[in-house]
């Protein structure tokens, strides 16, 4: 008996002794079919070949019923980030009529679609994720408000976990989903015009890192805006979305312009791809601007005389460090934040960043009415969620503090990327910020509800 167990012993060790060799074979195994399964993943990006695939055109878009025209309401079904598995509607009223009035004119119905139309870019994400058998959400919204032309195709590769880590690998994290739709309408002159929706996805997975490259660049072909010569830095970390997300409108308005259409842009965005889409519907303006002095842009969205723009963008961070961001011609985009959201403080105004266009705040605690406001918010969320609401306005409060704290001790950008500037973000942060809650006030969904509560009158100019 004795012997037995100095054998089961000896066996015991031999096995022990041979675990650390085991382990590492497996793990070398792992990595090695991780590597592989990277290597498959970027063969098929680079082929085109092996994703999801674009989801075919609905009923509507192939004619099958008469898309809606005019001015109506209709029931959109999407997700909300934080109310996974769970699906939501909103009722959505439309007005083709919008587009051949004044962009500069702030438009709380068409601020609301686009609040929708802003979810609806991460929704559609899981339709590229082969774990998920979701319909397409994106696609079957536009066809219920009209459009007939719907391409996701930037969602692809972009949206599997997979995708997002090779992102990393290949250090392209700086990329983006988007929508492109149209819709043509008609004005009360029998006149045509094509609406160009452009619908940018928010920081998804490995391009949230893009936030934190916050250096400024200059774009090519800058356009002054004043004599003396400004030279334009936009966040870097956007730029590059935003020149691709530009490229892809481009075709779009040309053919718009060859079947002789005038061209609305409509461009939304919540979060990162509100600051993308605020770039972009930047750019645009210059170009319009440009156009209205008797020059031609050089490349660019290849606007013509009489096209307009409007920008409406939720949550976005700081963009840019123009000093000539609040100019007219950006008062066609219009930026909504929610003061208890620390995103839109990002990067910091004492920095100089800002974004283009005309900021407008969200009702804050301490405002007159805020109570009332907050309640009736607070139980549209729930009936959009199907949970409580979870976000807390004290938190504007929080964000004060912490902004007020940074910018006192950190002076620029330059200054963020040394030892005491890191060290002076993270004491700030930890005295005023609780991280479990901090995010909530930054969710679409929040958004929404404040945006389908309150009236124009009850949003406030920064």
């Amino acid at each position: 008996m004795a012997l037995g167990r100095c054998h089961m012993v000896s066996a015991v060790r031999a096995g022990l002794s041979r675990l650390p060799f085991v382990v590492l074979l497996v793990l070398a195994i792992m990595a090695l079919s991780f590597v592989f399964m990277m290597l498959c993943r970027y063969e098929q990006n680079r082929r085109n070949a092996g994703g999801a695939g674009s989801p075919q055109s609905s009923a509507v878009a192939y004619g099958e019923e008469l898309p809606a025209t005019g001015r109506f309401t209709k029931s959109i079904t999407y997700t909300c980030i934080d109310a996974p598995g769970r699906e939501t509607v909103s009722p959505v009223v439309w007005d083709d009529g919008w587009f051949f009035g004044d962009m500069r004119t702030y438009n709380h119905d068409l601020a609301k679609a686009s609040s929708v139309l802003a979810a609806l870019a991460y929704s559609e994400s899981s339709h590229y994720q082969e774990s998920y058998q979701t319909p397409p959400y994106m696609e079957n919204a536009l066809a219920e408000l009209g459009f007939d032309e719907v391409s996701t195709a930037s969602y692809e590769y972009r949206s599997e976990v997979m995708d997002q880590m090779l992102n990393l690998v290949t250090q392209r994290e700086d990329t983006v989903a988007y929508t492109l739709a149209r819709k043509r309408v008609t004005g009360a002159d029998g006149s045509t015009r094509s609406v160009i929706l452009v619908s940018v996805r928010g920081s998804y997975g490995s391009e949230w890192l893009s936030n934190l490259k916050i250096e400024g660049v200059s774009p090519e072909g800058e356009i002054a805006l004043s004599e003396d010569q400004e030279t334009r830095y936009d966040h870097s970390g956007y730029v590059e979305a935003a020149s691709e997300v530009s490229q892809a409108v481009a075709p779009w308005v040309r053919e718009s312009h060859r079947r002789g259409d005038q061209v609305t842009l409509l461009l939304v965005g919540h979060s990162r791809g509100g600051a993308i889409a605020n770039l972009v519907a930047a750019q645009a303006d210059d170009e319009l601007a440009t156009l209205a002095e008797g020059a031609q842009p050089q490349d660019g969205l290849e606007l013509a005389a009489g096209d307009a723009v409007a920008g409406y963008t939720f949550a976005s961070p700081g963009c840019t460090t123009s000093s000539h961001a609040h100019a007219a011609r950006y008062g066609n985009i219009f930026n909504i934040a929610n003061p208890a959201d620390l995103m839109p403080a990002l990067p910091l105004a004492s920095w100089g960043y800002a974004r283009y266009g005309v900021d407008m705040n969200l009702p804050a605690m301490g405002e007159e009415g805020f109570d009332t406001q907050f309640a009736s918010m607070s139980s549209a969320y729930t009936e959009l969620t199907g949970e409580e609401d979870p976000y807390d306005p004290e938190a504007a409060q929080a964000v004060r503090s912490v902004v007020g704290e940074v910018g006192a001790e950190v002076g620029s950008v330059d200054e963020l990327v040394t030892p005491g500037g890191v060290a002076a973000v993270a004491q700030a942060c930890a005295r005023h910020i609780d991280p479990t809650r901090i995010l909530c006030g930054h969710y679409p969904s929040v958004y929404i509800s404040w945006m389908y509560t309150i009236e124009a009158d009850d949003l406030t100019l920064s």
